[in-house]
This record gives structure tokens, sequence and C-alpha cells, in this order.
């Protein structure tokens, strides 16, 4: 099928009444951007109405999945022997991925500071959390530091699978650390990748029960939502809400080209059926 044209700049005009039901009035097409010139909404009739304007993406974006973790926090022991050991679970890992990475049949371009910058990411969300009471916020955010703002993956093409394994790889290591032995000592734990980092033990720090547990959560959710994330719809930005048009009076939301709206945006207009809407605005091809 022949590619559509888009004109690189055109200008046009939406004429519509709204439902008194959440409208689309007007959806950005594809390959299109949008600057709003001008919006006026008129109130037809003789009573006021109120009027409730929002901007969405229409975009699907992850979200960690956290809703079933119950962190008591307070596991100061265990994150402070994490912590102990960070370096080496950084090195550690970045060294098992790269030995995994050069058996494959076509390896991947390892770069050990970014696999390092993962793990870091990681496990500092983790060891931040374990020490708050109810808290999964910084994990949510170091699994959110994998995509864009538009949900979009930052891992390089072909290491999705490697990044999982990494932040897994991070989870075994710091179940096992928190329990002052050595990790070589756990069945999941066959070998070590590198010599030059050494694991750290303090006997003074005892792990605190359901430790084990919680920080198998966190690092799950960061897992997860690198390779199977679930996905929802970015939540719609209101611009204005219940605004009063008096009866026969208008008013404009919008002017001077104040909003711009990227390909596939919506603009959502609800409000009473004796409400009308006029947009002007210029559309403008994406390069």
């Amino acid at each position: 099928m022949a590619d559509v044209f888009v004109p690189l700049n055109a200008f046009k005009s939406v004429v519509t009444k709204l439902t008194g039901e959440e409208d689309i009035v007007y959806t950005t097409p594809e390959g299109v951007s949008t600057i709003i010139l001008s919006a006026q909404l008129t109130n037809n009739s003789a009573n006021r109405e109120e009027v409730t304007l929002k901007m969405t993406s229409n975009r699907e974006i992850p979200v960690p999945q956290v809703a079933s973790i119950d962190n008591d926090g307070n596991f100061f022991s265990s994150s402070a022997l994490i912590v102990l050991n960070k370096d080496y679970i950084k090195k550690e890992v970045a060294a098992y991925i790269n030995f995994n990475n050069n058996l494959a049949d076509i390896p991947f371009g390892f770069s050990q500071s970014r696999y390092e910058s993962y793990v870091d990411t990681a496990v500092q969300a983790v060891v931040d959390d374990l020490i708050l009471s109810g808290s999964t916020l910084r994990t949510e955010k170091a699994a959110l530091s994998f995509y864009d703002k538009n949900g979009i993956s930052q891992i390089p093409t072909g290491q999705v699978t490697a990044s999982r394994d990494a932040v897994d790889y991070a989870n075994i290591l710091s179940k096992q650390i928190i329990l002052n032995e050595s990790v070589t000592g756990s069945d999941d734990v066959v070998r070590l990748y590198q010599t030059t980092t050494t694991q750290s033990f303090n006997t003074d720090l005892i792990a605190e029960s359901g430790s084990s547990n919680i920080i198998n959560q966190l690092f799950t959710v960061i897992s997860d939502i690198i390779y199977d994330p679930v996905r929802e719809t970015q939540e719609a930005i209101e611009l204005v809400r219940n605004f009063p048009i008096p009866g026969g009076d208008s008013f404009s939301p919008i002017v001077a080209g104040k909003l711009v709206l990227e390909e596939e945006f919506s603009l959502i207009v609800s409000g009473s059926d004796d409400l009308r809407v006029i947009l002007s605005l210029l559309e403008s091809a994406n390069e």
C-alpha cells in the first residue's frame, strides 16, 4: 500500500457538539504534531453549564507491579550487609553477564559500565526501600528508569534478556549475602565469575526475619518490568475542571497556540450537550 501523503503544514478547524459524556473532539493523526491555535466552547443554553478538558497521550506505559508487596521496612541489618557488598555485587554480576554473552552464538557489544550501572540502580533502590516501612517507591523509580517518558525501553536491542538476568543474579547474590555466608554456599551460585572484588562479612549484622522475601519481591518488580512489563494507558491530564460557562456565553481555554499535541494525543471535552466546540489548529508533519 502506498504511503499516505501528509502535507508539511495544514490549517484545520474542528466544529462539533458535546454529548454529555467524555467526548474525544480531536486526535492527532499518525506522523503529525498539532498546535491548537485556539479553542472556543460556546454554551447555547440559558443555564450555566460546566466543562472539563483533558489531554491524553493514548500511550501504554509500563507499570511496576508492587500492589502485593507488604514491606514492613526496618530491615536495617539486611540493608547494611547489601550496601557493604554493593561493589562486589556489581563486579560479580557484570562478569556473569560477560561470561554468558561470550558463550552466545552472536555476542552483543558488552559494556561493563552499563551493567554495573543497571545493578547499582537496582541494588540501591532495594536497600533504600528495605529500611522504609511500607515503601516501594525507590524500586518503582528504578524499574521505570529502564524506560523513557513515553514508555520506550532504554535497553539496547538484543540486551533485554541479559539485563533481566543481571537483576535476577543481583537478587540471588543479595539473598545469600544477608546470611553472612559465602554466596557459593547457595544452590543457585555454582561458581564465581571474577576474583578482583571479594565478598565482605559482618557477623554483628543479623538479617531480620522476612527480609529475604522482601528483597526477592523488590528485585522481581525490576526484573519483570525489564522483560515482560505490565502496561496501562497513561492517565489523562486535566487542563480545566468543571469550569462554569454562563448561559449564552463562551469560554476560550486555549489561545495563541499554547497547547501542542504529539501524534495520537487526544483532546477530550466533557459537558452538556448544549455546548459546542470550535478548534483552530495547525498540523505539521513530523520529520
